[in-house]
């Protein structure tokens, strides 16, 4: 066959019903490749190995990636919170990423997209699939006494400071970003390196609450050290629930959000205490909430235990 594995290999999943095959990208174009797999069968037929290929230079090749010793490393490419699954993106490209349930996490392991993972391999004879079971992490973070990998969500300035600050106690998303984490979830606030274009409609929101300009523009800056592409605060998330425009236009509710109900995302969470890092810290921002592993003795005292 043309196609060795991926999604739409034929040589791989053959090869593991114990059927020789014969990898050949670009077809049978010469003669040789057909008595080069007739000569091979004839010393294959003696032990008939199961997941043996013969490849595209004549080399034969012979795996049992259904042995659970042998570990793989990858990347969390996707994960299911709700339907607690996900998948693992390994080997080259053309290798079909490798699906793994929360079941299979080893203790204590909470693991992201994006997160670097180690893993062994094993058949689900009822399903007749492979799947990745005692998934460890591998990011290097975790193993540094004097580092502590976090959660890390990031925000653009003004808002960003109007939270860090204690000001906005409530932020609003039209995604599920913050569904999947329990009230009492600890996450860095990131400082995004661009300026949210909302035409200055916070201060119309800021000022109906009492607050004159020199008070509005304390809130909204950061302290020195702190700044855009840095790690700014610890922040702890109360409960993430859906709202309703009518809600969302309640003064109070704009005031915690910093913003008008009609400019706020459906679902809001409750930010329950914030506090600033000891120092800024520069860290690559990403969408959505990702990980970063920042050191233990930029955290505020009581914030790690």
């Amino acid at each position: 066959d043309d196609s060795r594995d991926g999604r739409y290999g034929n040589c791989v999943p053959v090869s593991e019903l114990g059927v020789l095959t014969v990898h050949c990208p670009n077809g049978i174009y010469e003669e040789k490749i057909w008595h080069g797999a007739l000569q091979a069968y004839v010393q294959w037929y003696n032990d008939k190995l199961a997941n043996t290929i013969i490849e595209w230079d004549g080399t034969v090749t012979t795996t049992s990636i259904s042995d659970p010793s042998t570990k793989y490393e990858g990347v969390v490419k996707h994960i299911s919170y709700e339907k607690r699954f996900g998948f693992i993106r390994y080997g080259d490209r053309n290798t079909k990423d490798m699906f793994f349930h929360f079941t299979s996490l080893s203790q204590g392991v909470d693991v992201q997209e994006g997160d670097k993972v180690s893993f062994g391999i094993v058949h689900d004879s009822k399903k007749g699939k492979y799947a990745a079971r005692d998934v460890k992490l591998l990011n290097g973070s975790y193993n540094n006494v004097d580092t502590v990998n976090m959660r890390v969500f990031s925000m653009n300035l003004p808002f960003a400071a109007l939270l860090a600050n204690g000001y906005k106690t409530i932020e609003t998303r039209n995604g599920t970003m913050f569904t999947p984490y329990e009230e009492g979830t600890k996450m860095l606030l990131h400082v995004g390196r661009r300026i949210y274009p909302d035409g200055n409609r916070h201060l119309d929101v800021m000022r109906s609450g009492g607050l004159d300009d020199d008070e509005i523009e304390e809130l909204k800056s950061l302290p020195e050290g702190f700044g855009k592409g840095m790690a700014v605060a610890i922040v702890e998330i109360g409960k993430t629930y859906e709202t309703t425009l009518e809600e969302r236009c309640d003064p109070d509710f704009q005031r915690s959000v910093g913003a008008f109900g009609a400019d706020s995302g459906m679902r809001a969470t409750e930010i329950k205490r914030v506090e600033y890092l000891k120092k800024g810290a520069k860290v690559t921002g990403s969408g959505g909430v990702f990980k970063a592993a920042v050191e233990k003795n930029l955290i505020p005292e009581g914030w790690l235990d």
